[in-house]
């Protein structure tokens, strides 16, 4: 189904009121689709509220799951060289099977395939450098790392219902000179995008933990100004194509299901037509994750944002008091831009202040989901 609805959205034709110079005809930008894409695959859990709350813990029966899948995955388990409870823990391991809609077989190999890529790609290792940060402290290491040709705020907050927020703006991204102007491999900037991934499923377990309630993400994707300006669009650069479809991956099977609501704002009008259509197609539960709405320069499309996220944590580009949102707006100039390309390759690896070697500890804690108390293995 998500592979349909992806190919359906590559073959979109342009927002109305285009740059001059540009295409009669357009595919959908891929960065629109891995939006769509994450959301689609993280979409086995019931409909959300209109700010992006969803049910709380494990059941009793997800539980029994749970012990399931670890039992199949023992010698996985034992490679690790960190087993941290956002690895193995309950939480994580269930957001593994709400993503597989319940089902076993298929959550099982996820597991047991995420473990695999863990020892192969060293991220126990890697993720060293975020682990234990806090908001502030990781977007800090992220903005010497960030590349600015794609636009990505990975954390602005969290909003009334307590759902973390990412900003991203495909509308400004430049997939020709993220490709051409750089000194470091597209690895290096895919490891940037794991290692986010990273913090954000162990800052969720956390979080989740603390409040005794699943907490998730909600990316917001601000579609203006897409393939304007000379800006080729990604689908026709090859090279980003690549470096696309391995953060897709990433985020599909690895870091599935921390998504509770994705929202599309400045959607062209042929989007919005198509979405007719496109919905029927889906699950109410996937449909349930998408968020459409209009043009937020007008009043009607920023009472709707608002009703998502409070004004307080709002860029002022739609009417908040936030003046910067790193690596979202406001866009680089171009002095930082050359400053970025100078020094982007000189940046060492750090560790956050205090760290220490994260130690394979499990603990067992009772909390209350769904009226009863039950066991999560922490």
């Amino acid at each position: 189904g998500t592979d349909f609805c992806a190919a359906l959205l590559l073959a979109w034709p342009p927002r109305s009121g285009r740059s001059p110079g540009a295409s009669a005809k357009r595919k959908a930008d891929p960065l629109e689709t891995l939006a769509i894409s994450s959301a689609l695959h993280s979409s086995a859990m019931p409909r959300a509220s209109s700010s992006g709350a969803l049910p709380d813990l494990p059941s009793q029966e997800e539980l029994e799951h749970i012990a399931g899948i670890r039992s199949e995955c023992v010698p996985e388990i034992q490679a690790l060289s960190c087993k941290a409870d956002d690895i193995v823990g309950d939480l994580r391991v269930c957001r593994f099977l709400r993503a597989c809609h319940g089902d076993l077989q298929q959550a099982t190999a996820w597991f047991k395939g995420f473990l695999k890529w863990r020892v192969e790609q060293g991220i126990d290792k890697q993720r060293q450098e975020v682990i234990g940060r806090s908001p502030d402290s990781l977007l800090q290491w992220y903005d010497k790392r960030r590349n600015p040709y794609l636009g990505m705020c990975p954390y602005a907050g969290r909003n009334e219902d307590g759902q973390v927020l990412w900003f991203m703006h495909p509308g400004y991204g430049d997939p020709v000179k993220f490709v051409q102007r750089r000194k470091i491999s597209q690895d290096e900037d895919l490891k940037t995008i794991i290692l986010l991934l990273e913090w954000t499923m162990w800052h969720l377990d956390v979080l989740s933990r603390q409040e005794a309630r699943m907490i998730y993400c909600i990316k917001i994707a601000d579609l203006r100004h897409l393939g304007e300006d000379g800006r080729r669009l990604a689908i026709f650069v090859p090279s980003f194509m690549n470096f696309f479809h391995g953060a897709v991956k990433a985020m599909q099977q690895n870091y599935c299901d921390h998504d509770s609501m994705f929202v599309l704002l400045n959607t062209p009008w042929v989007f919005r037509t198509a979405w007719v259509v496109v919905k029927k197609l889906l699950t109410k539960r996937q449909v349930s994750k998408f968020r459409i709405l209009g043009d937020t320069r007008t009043k009607e499309g920023r009472a709707a944002l608002l009703d998502i996220v409070p004004e307080r944590l709002l860029h002022e580009e739609y009417g908040g008091p936030v003046r910067r949102m790193v690596g979202f707006l406001p866009l680089d100039t171009p002095a930082e831009l050359e400053k970025w390309y100078e020094t982007r390759h000189l940046v060492p690896i750090e560790l956050p202040e205090n760290s220490m070697r994260e130690a394979p500890v499990e603990s067992v804690v009772e909390v209350v989901a769904f009226g009863e108390v039950v066991e999560i293995v922490i």
